[in-house]
Parts: C-alpha cells; structure tokens; sequence
C-alpha cells in the first residue's frame, strides 16, 4: 500500500465501506419474523381440531363488533386506547381477537363502525400475538389476539 497513491487509498477505502454498508443492508430485519403482531408466526389455528376441546362448531362461532374510542365497554378496562377503530371478534376458541386482514371482511360489516351492535359469525384464522396492551394483569393471562381470517360469514 506504500506505492498506492492518496486518491487512489481513498478509492479502496470508499469501496470497502460500499462493500461494507450493502453486506449489513442485506440482513435486515425485515427477513426474519417478529415475534407479535399481524405478521408473526401463528399460535393457533382456528378450528384446531383438538378433540378434547370444544367442538369445531363452538371454535368458529363468535361475535363480531367494531371497538371505537368513544364506546367505553368491558373491553377498555384493559385495552383503553389500544386497537380503537378496528373489528374484533369475541368468543368461541379464539376468546378476544383484533382483526387483521379487514379488508376480508369487505363492505359487508361497515355498519357496525356506526353501532354498538355485535353480530353472530362462523369464522375461520390464525391466531397472532398481541404487541399492544396489557397481556397480563395482576397476574392473569388475559386471552386477546391478533387474528388473520382465512373466512367469515355472518350466521
């Protein structure tokens, strides 16, 4: 490197920093999974087919209802400010669950952005780790999670 000239040292130096920033930029996050949200890995299959768990039919069956901030229900005692505006589902396997993918729900629903009302479905999903909100209170493992419908149709 004696002989090199300095533009010639700055050159080679560019190049490994180069080199350098495209090998990092290369292995970034957004190969590997996260561990809660929409986009992590499953923790449940709704229906699971457990058979010493309640029926398939029990499993699929829920409640649809849109959570908006200015309904104050037993849902905010917990979750206040977490997950407003979005569609949720409670009961059967999944026992509380936030949307995902709403954009399966289509149209269809958008009048409860408007109500209080809770609708009857049959619905099918995985079932995804919370990254918002209490998960546990006072030592209670609260049942809420991300879900991604793979279907739903009001009963």
């Amino acid at each position: 490197m004696r002989n090199l000239t300095n533009r010639t040292k700055v050159a080679l130096t560019m190049l490994c920093y180069l080199g350098l920033t495209l090998f990092m930029n290369s292995c970034n996050d957004a190969d590997t999974p996260t561990n809660c949200g929409c986009e992590s890995e499953t923790l449940s299959t709704i229906p699971n087919g457990d058979r010493y768990g309640p029926s398939i039919e029990e499993q699929k069956s829920g409640l649809l209802f849109f959570k908006r901030p200015e309904n104050i229900d037993m849902y905010d005692r917990y979750f206040k400010g977490y997950y407003d505006n979005r569609f949720w589902i409670s009961g059967g396997k999944v026992g509380i669950a936030i949307i995902c993918n709403e954009n399966t729900l289509g149209t269809e629903y958008d009048y409860l952005k408007n109500s209080n009302d809770s609708i009857p479905i049959c619905f099918t999903g995985n079932t995804k780790r919370l990254c918002k909100g209490p998960l546990i209170v006072l030592n209670v493992y609260l049942p809420y999670s991300e879900i991604k419908l793979t279907s739903i149709e009001q009963q």
